[in-house]
């Protein structure tokens, strides 16, 4: 049995434990997940309905034939151009029950399938999508490691390639050439680099500004590679940084280090966000850690679980999470470290292994 089925069967054994008729998945992500094909029909339909016992059936426009047709202990029903799509879904459905419908699913198909039965009623997925990509398998923990590895050289590259007179829109466009070459040709989201002051903006808009001598450079990049993302931040200086940068570099980094060793299974997912944000509250600079600890990250870059100050879920073996605290001192400059881990029973197992240490470049 592939990790693929065994991801259905794990969603059965939901099923049958919440007393769900089936699931209804319908976004690329998560149809990835159960079928290991990513498939994006766009505006057309495409499902993928998971039943309490059986084989999941799918429903895919015409044209994605070829796509799927490698696709094991699936059935495969197809419609056309034409077709009344929602309506053939219903009537894949099971007759009566709950079903939980994968929630970016449009709310236009949504309301339409509601009109067309009065036996069927309908919920959020998070009890069923949510829960099993919660925790990574194996697989999903081999693939993630290589793409930490491929972001790890990627920040190695273009760690060397900064200069002064190279604009933040150019070393952008070289992380994407740099990721390209590490095997992940898609960016898990648009990159940041933000220099001097910029770096005091947290989700900077990289632009057309030149970097200058002295100048901090924060960059924050991540590539998908075989459908898995991966998200990394570092902060360089260039030339010899000033006492006040390496007092604030030196906290983020103890902030970021305390709070991964903090992880483990059983431990609030809040505490990890406290760990690291009181040692930034103790050095003074509380006001300026602007947002949260961490997100979860997978198939898709920012998912469940996150590491918020008031989150009391409790952390679980398998669980995926970023770990990057920040200091942003406005019109002056930022840090901010940014490491995944996996939750192992023996604690963190970083996916990302670049230095932490000050890199001074030239």
């Amino acid at each position: 049995m592939n990790y693929y089925q065994q991801r259905v069967n794990r969603a059965q054994t939901l099923l049958q434990k919440l007393g769900l008729a089936a699931v209804l998945v319908t976004t690329p992500p998560n149809f990835y997940f159960f079928t290991g094909k990513w498939l994006d029909s766009h505006e057309r339909l495409q499902a993928l309905i998971i039943k309490q016992t059986g084989s999941p059936v799918m429903l895919v426009h015409e044209m994605a034939k070829e796509q799927v047709k490698t696709i094991a202990g699936v059935e495969q029903k197809f419609w056309q151009d034409g077709d009344d799509a929602i309506g053939i879904l219903k009537n894949l459905l099971p007759p009566q029950g709950t079903v939980a419908v994968d929630n970016n699913w449009p709310s236009a198909n949504l309301l339409q399938l509601m009109s067309l039965t009065t036996t069927l009623s309908f919920r959020d997925s998070t009890a069923i999508l949510g829960q099993l990509r919660l925790h990574k398998d194996e697989l999903e923990v081999k693939l993630l490691l290589e793409s930490g590895r491929a972001a790890d050289g990627v920040m190695e590259k273009i760690s060397k390639y900064l200069r002064p007179g190279l604009s933040e829109q150019e070393a952008a466009i070289r992380i994407k050439e740099f990721f390209e070459e590490e095997g992940a040709p898609e960016l898990s989201f648009p990159t940041i680099v933000a220099t001097g002051p910029n770096s005091g903006i947290p989700h900077h808009e990289t632009g057309d500004r030149v970097i200058e001598e002295q100048d901090i450079v924060l960059i924050d990049m991540g590539g998908i590679k075989n459908y898995y993302c991966s998200d990394m931040t570092r902060t360089f200086v260039l030339g010899e940084p000033e006492e006040e940068f390496k007092e604030i570099y030196e906290v983020v980094r103890l902030a970021q280090d305390e709070a991964v060793k903090k992880i483990r299974p059983g431990i609030a997912m809040q505490e990890i966000d406290l760990t690291a944000r009181g040692i930034i509250e103790k050095a003074g600079f509380g006001p300026y850690f602007t947002h949260r600890t961490g997100h979860g990250l997978g198939i898709e870059v920012h998912e469940e679980p996150f590491l918020t100050p008031t989150n009391s879920n409790l952390l679980e073996e398998g669980m995926v999470v970023s770990v990057e605290p920040g200091i942003y001192l406005p019109d002056k400059f930022g840090v901010r470290i940014e490491d995944i881990v996996v939750v192992r029973a023996e604690g963190a197992l970083r996916l990302n292994n670049f230095p932490h240490e000050l890199r001074k470049i030239r």
